[in-house]
């Protein structure tokens, strides 16, 4: 299993709607984790409703820190928030980096986060293609 962890600011919208995608779509293949830098405590409400919304409950999801997680044991750590490009510290040359540089709709509407889920559906879908044929 290809291990990938996603990882934004505050773990409550946009890394745990990647981590369900990733979990949902790919779990023949990879095992998906979300983090924070500065973890939120919850989930957004909106964030699960608008992932119920396309069929993928979250809602047991947590919001987590990135140092609870185990860097060392991925293959990939996806970067979605462009603040935090080049601030991560990688354990080793075998975990690879991915930017993708989502808009954080954090206190926005419920239609920016339909738009950010409807993006992230679609990346974590090419990023599921592109694992399959490396493997």
């Amino acid at each position: 299993m290809i291990r990938v962890l996603f990882v934004c600011i505050g773990n409550s919208c946009r890394s745990p709607m990647a981590e369900g995608f990733a979990n949902y779509y790919g779990s023949h293949l990879l095992e998906a984790s979300s983090a924070g830098i500065r973890p939120a405590s919850i989930i957004q409400p909106e964030t699960i409703q608008v992932m119920q919304e396309s069929g993928i409950d979250i809602s047991q999801q947590r919001s987590k820190g990135l140092q609870a997680m185990k860097l060392d044991w991925m293959d990939w750590v996806i970067v979605l928030e462009a603040s935090l490009a080049g601030t991560l510290r990688l354990p080793s040359r075998k975990t690879r980096q991915l930017n993708w540089f989502v808009a954080d709709p954090i206190g926005r509407s419920i239609d920016v986060y339909r738009s950010v889920r409807d993006e992230l559906q679609v990346k974590v879908l090419d990023f599921i293609e592109r694992v399959r044929q490396e493997d």
